[in-house]
């Protein structure tokens, strides 16, 4: 009786939680079209690194080829479903930690879709912001996550929901990768005049 008690008040805090951010959720999936915009998406700016064509960033001669994760991605969704705009530690046996991108929109009117192109673009403006082997930063974290040549899977999870805040429809976006990137200490690729132009 005890055990079921607190199996019960653990059920319920989770469930108060999720009510308590998500006044209603209308979308919490992934579709296969988002996981293939995902991964295209993430190969398309690492590929413009091992190509050498962003400004103020230099030829990476390092980076992999990513590939979509479905631990990886399970994790993510149920980070989603608490519509909390806050990182959480993701634990996975393959890997000595696991990186995590997040990214938010607000909005008065509702919009059914999931924009990930637009997420994943915003976490690589952020190149605009950075200078190559300055270390990390809490402002660029997101597009070094994203061009760390060693991270080689990504898995990700979404939720469309509404508050009862002005900013009443909100789209959460979470990402996390494989092995994790932002290592203190390291920069995020190595650099060269040429190697794996269409990724390693």
């Amino acid at each position: 009786m005890q055990f079921a008690l607190v199996v019960c008040l653990t059920l319920c805090a989770l469930m108060s939680v999720f009510a308590s951010q998500c006044s209603k959720v209308f979308n919490n999936h992934v579709s296969d079209q988002d996981k293939r915009i995902i991964v295209d998406k993430h190969n398309e700016f690492r590929r413009l690194i091992a190509n050498g064509q962003v400004g103020g960033q230099p030829r990476g001669v390092n980076l992999k080829r990513m590939k979509y994760d479905d631990s990886l991605a399970a994790q993510a969704q149920d980070i989603a479903n608490t519509c909390e705009f806050a990182h959480k530690t993701v634990h996975d046996g393959r890997w000595f930690a696991v990186g995590q991108n997040l990214y938010i929109s607000y909005s008065t009117a509702y919009s059914p879709e999931a924009q990930w192109s637009e997420a994943i673009q915003a976490w690589f403006d952020e190149h605009k912001d950075y200078s190559f082997g300055s270390g990390f930063s809490s402002n660029t974290g997101h597009y070094t996550q994203l061009v760390w040549a060693e991270t080689e899977f990504v898995g990700c999870g979404y939720v469309n929901f509404a508050t009862n805040d002005y900013w009443t429809y909100r789209r959460l976006y979470v990402c996390n990768y494989g092995p994790a990137g932002n290592i203190i200490g390291r920069v995020p690729y190595q650099t060269g005049s040429s190697g794996c132009e269409n990724l390693c």
